[in-house]
């Protein structure tokens, strides 16, 4: 995705969420490289969007997080919303399509 769009996604006022993850190189266990993905809700087809944000956005997306509300951190990463993005999910995605999303990392 071009960055015009992903400063445009960042900057709107439409419910996302951020996530920061690690990959862990499997070469070691003591590096990790962190990336970064916006969700997005695809109302057309109930489902949930995932963009990868590349590396030479990543210091504008973390200038920007401080305007949404950080929901989870734990030791693989975090996630910040904002406009209520995981109530939105909960309640116009179907399940299946939630735990497929997760259980794809």
């Amino acid at each position: 995705m071009d960055s015009k769009l992903i400063k445009e996604i960042i900057n709107s006022q439409e419910p996302i969420a951020i996530i920061k993850y690690f990959e862990w190189p499997i070469f070691s266990n003591d590096y990790a490289h962190s990336r970064y993905a916006i969700l997005r809700i695809d109302r057309k087809y109930n489902d949930i969007r995932e963009t990868d944000i590349p590396f030479d956005l990543v210091s504008f997306v973390t200038s920007q997080t401080g305007c949404f509300e950080e929901v989870l951190r734990l030791s693989e990463g975090v996630v910040w919303e904002r406009m209520g993005f995981r109530e939105l999910v909960k309640s116009s995605i179907p399940k299946a399509k939630i735990h497929q999303l997760i259980n794809q990392r």
